[in-house]
């Protein structure tokens, strides 16, 4: 509240017993009068305003008191309060409330003249006035701070519920990642870095391994595999070295050996990748049998054989193209468009065997275009098209396009059917259905087709029905379990739930006998299809019997052979680490791994013989020199640091280690050294990061201590004034009167300039202060801008304001020009002597506004300088003067938002100049450069 509304606060009663009515009577009109504050007076019998003054009459936009007065408070105000109450109900009852407890504060919805509601503040105390009660009621417009209520509630509800979403797609992304594990087809394992050992994984892992799901997180990859890999190399090496790779940012894919709890060795393909986890170092490894794969090849080369057997022997006429050219026909297509071979056809575009309209009349081109780029985005497109032989004959087709990938890029497949020919396409069907017939009884692998319901067969192949050594009317419409051709009825079931629930099965290996008790291994794959709209399951199977047994006589062989090649010579060239062996007497290298001589960029013959100096390895010869001394003292070293140089002069960071070892009686150095370059790297952007996290701290930190510190002087000085004015009002002569309400008016400007600096920093720091240019006349805007600096300084110094020829059309954000040129020039009077003058100088330099506002203040002091445009930082020599440090802050991002820049000089004791160029002169404006 205001001077104003404090008087009303206060009792009524006079303060000295000599005051005489009139006297009182005179100071409460004066003080009505010229409230900055509405005020109204209500007779509270009749409910109606008997009086009010100027401020009223503006809140309320009436033209006159006349206007106002002899209504009701409600006739000012909607029907209805935001609390849902009745205004005149309102109206009642807090007259009753003001009469009861004295005085009453509450928050009103008031409606001006013109229609417009807007929020006010209402202070109600009762005065007497004669022998009749009276109601002052001291009103405040609390818009803008309602406002921000609003601004600020919004920003809470949108951060909680940003919090919210941000919590639910982290649960969901965790049990997507969980369901993706344990429903993958492959073997999956969550392997963690930190604690070396497994942290889950899947049912399919658990099978590999031979573990129940409740022992895998006790295991680490290499209790689940040999001591050595096929290599030769040793498994705990390669798990390192596997580890450091996909750690580096990479994906790791290999083949390994693992080994099932029974002893049994299987040959896999491994894929290692980083999962992101917060604190955690996760690595996915995904596991497929190579013998799945391998299967997976071949069946993928059928498949191909397939296709090419069905694009070549298709009746429909197949055309792959893409957007510009044709790039393959089948024979059908070029039999449909009346080519006589394919080579007349590729590298050319569809639309060039059509003619120059279609039926409709539209341009063959262009509808071919149009057919394309439909196809590309939605990925099909269905039209009829005319087509033209070479002798110029029409050809009606029913065209389909499907975009597919093909050779690694997506290509179109177009089907074109002569529909003329639809007759003898039927008949080419049948012939295709008749050959597939043909195909399904003479493929050597066992193919039947069972139902779903009951897993009867309703077809079966020849090869599959002579395994089973019954005649194919006994198979037909008999499951499997009836024949007893499964050696474990649990498979049977397991394969069958997994159809219905999943549609599929891949490569599994199953077990069957046959009717001679035979007892096979079997590789099963099933597709659920549809046959007249009941599901079926259409199964393939390959006896691998044979094939197994050969597999386990080439791994037991290959075992023997491993056991008996070199091992420390397959791990010395297969680690990943740089190992080398020096001579101890010259330090001569004599071996090196291969690691090492990739690092080095020569072969072995380059460095064989020649000693470490000679290929300038060593970035420092001291480090080399007290290497050398400490193995010859000591006879090893452990995890030393130093400087290595490649080939290139590229520098490494390496960790050393050396140990002492006797080749053929004469001392050798055994040396290993890792490449440590990327870690410390990581390491120094972890202490850049603690840095920032310490700037942060600080800048709270100051903003802190500026609030406690500028806002506690004006808020003892407006305090102490009002409880002057309480106490000794009746007794101060009016100057002092009106110098306390000065007081208080001035502090609580500072207090709201100080407030109103923050707000905008806020919202600048938040990217919501939007650049807005629109046409303004800069010379007006500048005299306006000094004439209200000079009134808000009370005049404490002059201003000199120089406009040289500056045009009336400049572009510019009115408001952020507002902020950069009352801060300058505020900071400007603030820190110069009472009676000084600040020069502020406007000119044109091109497109630039250049604005130069210079005083001959106290100056700022060269450590200062550096921190000029930091949050909350002032100069140590500002002394008792207020302020933020936000100042030139704000100044800097609103020229920058202008596309301008700021340059400040200064000097302690000779004042300061702050130059500011703002772009703010269109390209017309050039030719008026030397006006």
């Amino acid at each position: 509240m205001n001077s104003s509304a404090t008087t009303l606060d206060r009792d009524e009663s006079p303060s000295a017993p000599n005051a005489s009515p009139a006297h009182n009577e005179t100071m409460f009109r004066q003080l009505f009068e010229r409230s900055a504050d509405a005020m109204f007076l209500t007779d509270p019998r009749r409910e109606i305003f008997v009086d009010c003054n100027q401020a009223a009459v503006e809140m309320m936009r009436a033209s006159s008191k006349q206007q106002l007065l002899l209504r009701n408070p409600a006739d000012l105000s909607p029907e209805f309060q935001p609390d849902g109450r009745s205004s005149r109900e309102r109206v009642h009852e807090d007259a009753a409330l003001v009469l009861s407890l004295g005085r009453h504060r509450f928050e009103w919805r008031a409606r001006r003249m013109d229609g417009t509601e807007f929020p006010v503040e209402v202070l109600l105390t009762p005065i007497q006035a004669g022998d009749q009660t009276l109601f002052a009621s001291v009103c405040r417009d609390i818009t803008e701070q309602k406002r921000a209520e609003h601004e600020l509630l919004e920003s809470t509800q949108t951060l909680e519920r940003r919090v919210t979403e941000r919590t639910a797609e982290l649960s969901t992304s965790e049990a997507r990642f969980r369901a993706l594990v344990e429903h993958a087809p492959e073997a999956i394992v969550v392997y963690s870095v930190d604690t070396g050992r497994f942290l889950f994984g899947n049912q399919h892992a658990c099978d590999l391994y031979g573990v129940p799901m409740s022992k895998l997180a006790e295991l680490t990859p290499s209790e689940v595999s040999p001591e050595f890999q096929p290599g030769g190399r040793r498994t705990s090496e390669l798990v390192g070295e596997k580890v450091s790779e996909v750690l580096k940012g990479g994906i790791a894919v290999f083949e390994w050996r693992h080994k099932h709890v029974s002893g049994r060795l299987i040959d896999t393909e491994v894929r290692l990748l980083r999962l992101p986890a917060e604190g955690q170092t996760l690595i996915r490894a995904s596991i497929i049998d190579n013998t799945e794969r391998k299967r997976a090849e071949r069946a993928l080369r059928e498949s191909e054989a397939k296709f090419r057997a069905l694009f070549e022997g298709a009746s429909q006429g197949v055309v792959l193209h893409d957007e510009n050219q044709i790039l393959e026909v089948n024979p059908a297509a070029v039999r449909i468009l009346g080519r006589r071979f394919a080579h007349e056809m590729l590298g050319k575009h569809p639309g060039d065997f059509s003619p120059p309209f279609q039926p409709n009349g539209e341009s063959s081109d262009t509808m071919a275009r149009k057919y394309i780029d439909e196809c590309m985005t939605k990925g099909s497109a269905r039209f009829d098209w005319l087509a033209c032989a070479p002798n110029g004959r029409e050809i009606p087709m029913e065209v389909m396009l499907t975009r597919i990938e093909w050779s690694g890029r997506e290509v179109i497949q177009a089907f074109i059917t002569d529909i003329t020919e639809r007759t003898r396409a039927q008949a080419a069907l049948a012939e295709s259905e008749a050959r597939f017939s043909a195909a399904f009884q003479a493929i050597p692998l066992f193919i039947g087709i069972l139902r779903m319901s009951d897993g009867a067969y309703v077809l079966a192949n020849d090869a599959f029905v002579n395994w089973l050594g019954f005649p194919r009317e006994e198979v037909i419409g008999r499951s499997s379990a009836e024949f007893g051709m499964w050696e474990n009825p649990e498979e049977r079931e397991s394969a069958l739930n997994d159809m219905r629930a999943i549609g599929s099965i891949r490569q599994r290996e199953v077990h069957w006998r046959n009717r001679h008790g035979e007892c096979l291994t079997i590789l099963l794959s099933a597709e659920t299809i549809k046959l007249n709209d009941t599901p079926h399951i259409l199964s393939f199977a390959q006896d691998i019997t044979q094939r197994k047994r050969t597999e386990e006589e080439l791994r037991a062989i290959e075992a023997r052979v491993r056991e008996s090649e070199a091992r420390f010579s397959a791990a010395f060239h297969a680690s990943p680490a740089f190992i080398s062996i020096v001579r101890m007497s010259d330090a001569q290298y004599v071996l090196a791994n291969d690691v090492f001589l990739n690092f080095l960029g020569c072969p072995l013959e380059g460095i064989l013989g020649r000693t470490c100096s000679d290929i300038g390895l060593w970035e420092n010869a001291a480090d080399r020199d007290l290497i050398l001394h400490d193995m010859q003292t000591l006879g090893s070293i452990r995890q030393r640091e130093c400087r290595w140089l490649n080939r290139r002069g590229e520098r490494f960071t390496i960790l050393l280690s050396a140990e002492t070892i006797r080749l053929n009686d004469t001392p050798h150095m055994l040396v290993m050294s890792l490449d440590i370059t990327q870690r410390k790297r990581a390491e120094e952007e972890v202490l850049k990061t603690l840095e920032r996290e310490k700037e942060l701290s600080q800048l709270k930190s100051n903003f802190v201590s500026m609030v406690s510190h500028e806002f506690r002087t004006p808020l003892g000085i407006i305090q102490s004034s009002a409880e002057l004015l309480r106490d000794f009002h009746a007794k101060m002569p009016p100057a002092e009167r009106e110098d306390q309400l000065e007081s208080i008016i001035r502090n609580t400007r500072r207090m709201a300039g100080m407030m109103e600096e923050v707000l905008i920093f806020s919202r600048l720091d938040a990217g919501k202060l939007d650049f807005q240019p629109a046409a303004l006349d800069l010379n007006i805007f500048c005299r306006r801008v000094v004439d209200e600096v000079l009134s808000a300084t009370n005049r404490r110094c002059l201003i000199q304001l120089a406009l040289d020829a500056i045009p009336p059309d400049a572009q510019a954000d009115e408001r952020l020009l507002g902020h950069i040129f009352t801060n300058l020039l505020s900071n400007a009077v603030k820190y110069s002597e009472p009676g000084a003058t600040v020069h502020f100088a406007v000119e044109r330099n091109g497109r630039d506004a250049q604005c130069v506002v210079r005083d001959q203040g106290i100056g700022i002091s060269e450590e200062d300088q550096q921190q000029l445009f930091k949050a909350f930082h002032r100069g140590g020599n500002v002394g008792s003067r207020p302020g933020t440090g936000l100042g030139l802050l704000l100044v800097k991002r609103c020229a920058e938002l202008h596309g301008g820049e700021v340059q400040v000089t200064s000097r302690i004791g000779e004042g300061t100049t702050v130059t500011v160029k703002l772009p703010v002169f269109g390209a017309n404006h050039e030719k008026d450069i030397g006006h």
